[in-house]
């Protein structure tokens, strides 16, 4: 790890004006976000073959970048989808404090493009790659950002000029930063996207672990290169470089079962896998140096590459069988939304290190030291899922035109949609909500709703005119569930975008209402044995005299109909 051989080779390779300020400080230092787009401007002035282009803008109005690397100068999607070749993303920044990946992307393309000893990925690959996600936060400088890491000495902050966590945005969107990001992905869908972080956590013998998706929730000939092509690969190309690579999970402390971490579609890797692309999560640990992190940043992209290149026609072509995959769903196909660690696993060795406790004299409370010392268990790793939520797929959804901004981030997610061209009037499928929970604090900016009970309930709907069907047959299909159907566990409905239809809107007064329930009471015999029922099951709800009025009130045809009532309504066959 001291030498970390590939870094000083691509060193020595790159003249002064090239070097990032990591490698003129020894890695003591990391650049400013005005560096990194310096040297990106360098690269594609140094080479016909790089693009560097104004993805879009920060909260705070940086521009925010993204090169593209094409031998075939295919600088538009549209063009790189004729050349057939694969497009790797390299994503670094997105937590702006968690440095070593944008310096080693600028190292690694360096070497593509200037000093070429790579150049020969271009015969079969196409690059992508953000200087950094997080603009606004990596200007953010202070040697305080991060305690847990070791190095560098000053470094940006974890979240945007809005102190929002872009890695938990991709799915509501809620930045200009994953607006832009968005623009680029959906136009792009990169084959493999690399996102590379750093950890923190309990000390352990890696400098690298990793997590990506291959089980269920990624569609089958996607997840399938990737377990019998890519970690095949990947995982001995590390290990003979001298790294120590592990996956990213972990179950409770004393477990003998270790999970692999698979994420839902508010993370990176498992937004990838809800647009049938493969990704991987790089997590460097904190408290290795500056430097080791670096080189295992620029290792695990250099393999990726490598891999991509060799193996790029079949990996293009797992993302294009993916798409007609998922693009041929049927109503009635079950689609895996999210899922629990399975029960059958493989043996694992988790290279962890000895510690010890001592009684820290500031919490007076045991605490643990880490030793140089390995202290490895042996321990199931479990990649497989059980699924937890698989519903059926309807023909599609429509979502009415008075709630526009879930069709503006349905837009922004590249989902197929059109407009109805008249008003609908029928019996429509849709949920109805009850017992709804909302997180007490907020999360991301947003209040969740934590949890909820839905029942199916097929209703009379009248829907507008410009109200937008989204069919489910088409690629993103995954990703239409997962953002309409209610229970996944990043639908819009969670994430808050449907809050009003929670609340109550109007009243009533005890006296109107009092003569108006015993009139019901007497008129509707099922109604008033219920009434009864609940009477004697419920002493509190017997003694309250406003909330037996309000049981009635509910039951009434003075209450708001649309109250809990899902908008979005599943559609089985077109009737315009």
């Amino acid at each position: 790890m001291r030498e970390a051989r590939s870094l000083g080779e691509s060193t020595r390779l790159a003249a002064p004006d090239f070097r990032t300020a990591a490698e003129t400080s020894g890695y003591q230092e990391t650049g400013t976000y005005e560096e990194a787009v310096r040297l990106y401007r360098k690269l594609e002035k140094a080479s016909p073959y790089a693009r560097l282009m104004q993805a879009g803008v920060t909260a705070e109005g940086r521009p925010m970048y993204v090169l593209i690397a094409s031998k075939d100068r295919a600088f538009s999607a549209a063009t790189a989808r004729k050349t057939g070749k694969p497009v790797v993303f390299l994503q670094n920044g997105i937590h702006a404090g968690e440095n070593g990946g944008k310096d080693a992307a600028i190292m690694l393309l360096r070497d593509v493009l200037v000093s070429k000893r790579y150049a020969s990925w271009l015969d079969h690959v196409i690059i992508l790659s953000i200087p950094v996600f997080n603009a606004d936060g990596h200007e953010h400088i202070s040697p305080y950002n991060r305690i847990n890491e070791n190095g560098p000495r000053q470094m940006g902050f974890r979240v945007t000029a809005q102190r929002l966590n872009l890695n938990r945005d991709y799915v509501k969107a809620d930045t200009p930063e994953m607006r832009a990001w968005l623009g680029v992905y959906t136009q792009w869908l990169p084959d493999f996207l690399i996102d590379n972080h750093v950890t923190d956590g309990s000390d352990q013998q890696y400098d690298v672990t990793i997590a990506t998706h291959t089980e269920q929730d990624i569609a089958a000939p996607v997840g399938g290169w990737v377990n019998n092509v890519y970690l095949k690969k990947l995982l001995p190309a590390m290990e003979s470089d001298g790294h120590v690579v592990g996956w990213y999970g972990g179950g409770p402390g004393g477990s003998t079962a270790m999970p692999v971490l698979t994420t839902s579609p508010r993370f990176s890797e498992g937004y990838a896998a809800a647009q049938n692309r493969a990704a991987i999560l790089v997590e460097t640990h904190s408290l290795k140096s500056f430097k080791t992190r670096v080189w295992a940043h620029y290792d695990i992209m250099r393999h990726t590459l490598e891999i991509a290149a060799s193996d790029g026609a079949a990996l293009r072509k797992a993302s294009l069988d993916a798409d007609r995959q998922m693009a041929a769903t049927k109503p009635g196909d079950e689609i895996f939304l999210e899922g629990r660690p399975g029960t059958k696993g493989e043996p694992y060795t988790q290279r962890r290190l000895q510690q010890e406790r001592y009684t820290g004299p500031a919490s007076g409370a045991p605490v643990v030291r880490y030793l140089g010392t390995p202290a490895n268990t042996d321990v199931t790793l479990i990649r497989a899922l059980e699924p937890r939520l698989n519903p059926k797929a309807p023909l599609g959804y429509i979502v009415p035109r008075s709630w526009p901004a879930v069709i503006e981030v349905l837009r922004a997610h590249g989902i197929e949609m059109t407009a109805i061209p008249s008003a609908l009037s029928g019996d429509f499928e849709s949920a109805r909500f009850s017992d709804a929970r909302f997180a007490a604090a907020p999360f991301e900016g947003r209040f969740l709703v934590t949890s909820f009970t839905t029942r199916t309930v097929k209703e009379h709907r009248t829907i507008p005119a410009g109200s937008m069907f989204v069919p489910t047959a088409q690629r993103a299909a995954r990703l239409v569930m997962h953002l309409l159907e209610p229970a996944a566990p990043d639908s819009l409905v969670r994430w808050g975008f449907f809050q009003a239809i929670f609340e109550q809107k109007e009243y009533f007064s005890d006296y109107v209402f009092e003569p108006i329930a015993a009139q019901l009471l007497k008129e509707d015999a099922s109604l008033r044995t219920a009434f009864e029922d609940k009477l004697k099951s419920d002493p509190a709800f017997a003694e309250n005299p406003r909330a037996r009025l309000a049981w009635l009130y509910q039951r009434s045809p003075y209450y708001e109909p649309d109250k809990d009532a899902y908008p979005v309504v599943r559609v089985a066959e077109r009737t315009w």
